[in-house]
């Protein structure tokens, strides 16, 4: 299965979600991931991953997937969309589907799909069946409708470029609270 040493790197005392998602692409936890994703043999190892990184896998795996979405269409290849939907099914499977913020990287996943020209029933409905069955069906229930694209700007997203090359870039969120009858400060 996994080294200890692998075992440590996924499981870090002071994990910010933030801190990775605005990390260089790629980056050594994505490595780190990778290695972690490729070990998946079976459903046990699947949850056993899972359970482990418990404290990060939501934040984790599921900015992974958001990650892995750049990286598809940075490098014109369609694996590392496989990679990051596994992942996403990690990151839903370890809070037993109950996200109160459910990552935006199927969402992601599904646009990049749409750059490279692919389709992307295809990643939503082919995922290993090391995957639970409740956490396959949810992710395939994500899949917008035939042409229907996600909302980006409803993600706090837009498609732009790093130093690195194309990127999903994460906007900060601000309200015009003169657009909702209030004043600031009110």
């Amino acid at each position: 299965m996994l080294s200890e040493d692998l075992w440590e790197r996924l499981n870090p005392p002071r994990f910010k979600t933030r801190a990775y998602e605005e990390d260089e692409l790629p980056c050594p936890l994505d490595a780190d991931i990778d290695s972690a994703l490729a070990a998946l043999t079976g459903q046990r190892q699947f949850e056993t991953l899972a359970r482990f990184t418990a404290r990060h896998a939501v934040g984790m795996f599921g900015m992974y997937a958001v990650r892995m979405a750049s990286l598809a269409v940075r490098v014109k290849e369609p694996e590392p969309l496989r990679r990051g939907m596994l992942a996403h099914c990690l990151a839903h499977y370890s809070c037993s589907g109950k996200f109160y913020w459910t990552p935006p990287g199927p969402y992601l996943i599904h646009r990049a799909c749409r750059i490279l020209e692919l389709d992307p029933a295809e990643y939503f409905t082919d995922i290993p069946e090391m995957v639970p069955a409740y956490t396959r069906n949810a992710v395939a229930e994500l899949l917008p409708p035939d042409g229907e694209e996600p909302d980006l700007g409803a993600l706090l997203y837009v498609e732009g470029e790093d130093s690195g090359g194309f990127r999903f870039l994460k906007q900060p969120f601000t309200v015009d609270w003169s657009q909702m009858g209030l004043a600031e400060g009110d």
